[in-house]
């Protein structure tokens, strides 16, 4: 079972959302074929970014709706809640729960490690290579993320988070969770984005990413609560702690699809 996979089932459990935010801009005309490059909005994305990368360690709560294709071809939605702890350069942890898939992930520098925790079962992988940055691209490639908050580990994440977008736009302000917050709206390449980012702390409170294909879940909605920058993170936080009796799933090479 390769990290990827691994990364895209246990993850799923991940996207969360709960929000009230009044509006501050009543209408906005909407067009993914207009490209709008507003600095302003780009200059508040930048300063959250530099204030996530510049943080030794970050942890951080997520919760909210993860949308499920169903028999009836409609989306249900799922609730789930999440912690996140971080510590650079290659220390992650995350422990998803909820009524998806309950599960801890740990990444250690060298070895992934996905535990089911209900089911008692799981995987290990070597790490692709060093680093957070490595893991992100590894875990979440391109326009398949389904952990948005990937992005907002790496070195840079204004760099990861701004490839190849091709519009910003500042909507206004809003409350999330209670904390006033600029709302930001992006596009990029089949993808419609938004995030709120606190007005007064630079972190952000909520995002909401919009896939532009028919056959993908529609729009993914993550809240981000409780955030705590460079406070000390316990060395035992990054070991996998495996249920005892639990079953481990061999990892099996990626057979090279055949070619005519």
């Amino acid at each position: 079972m390769k990290t990827i996979a691994m990364v895209r089932v246990l993850a799923g459990a991940l996207m969360a959302s709960a929000v009230h935010c009044t509006p501050a801009v009543a209408q906005v005309k909407s067009s993914t074929s207009t490209e709008i490059k507003d600095e302003r909005a780009l200059k508040l994305l930048k300063a959250m970014s530099d204030k996530l990368a510049k943080a030794n360690s970050l942890s951080f709560g997520v919760r909210g709706l993860v949308p499920i294709g169903a028999p009836t071809g409609q989306f249900i939605n799922l609730l789930a809640s999440s912690r996140v702890v971080m510590q650079r350069p290659d220390k992650l942890f995350v422990q998803a729960r909820g009524d998806m898939f309950p599960s801890d992930i740990y990444f250690d520098g060298k070895t992934v490690t996905a535990i089911a925790i209900d089911k008692k079962f799981y995987a290990q992988q070597p790490a692709a290579g060093p680093g957070l940055d490595t893991f992100a691209k590894s875990a979440q490639p391109g326009a398949d993320a389904v952990a948005p908050f990937f992005d907002m580990l790496t070195a840079d994440p204004y760099a990861s988070l701004t490839k190849d977008y091709l519009s910003a736009l500042l909507i206004g302000q809003s409350t999330v969770g209670g904390v006033k917050a600029n709302h930001l709206a992006f596009t990029a390449t089949a993808i419609d984005w938004e995030v709120w980012i606190g007005a007064a702390d630079n972190l952000p409170r909520l995002m909401v990413i919009s896939y532009r294909f028919p056959d993908r879940q529609r729009t993914f909605t993550v809240e981000f609560s409780d955030w705590k920058l460079n406070a000390p993170i316990p060395a035992k936080t990054f070991v996998a702690t495996i249920p005892a009796g639990a079953t481990k799933l061999e990892s099996k090479p990626e057979v090279p699809p055949k070619t005519k």
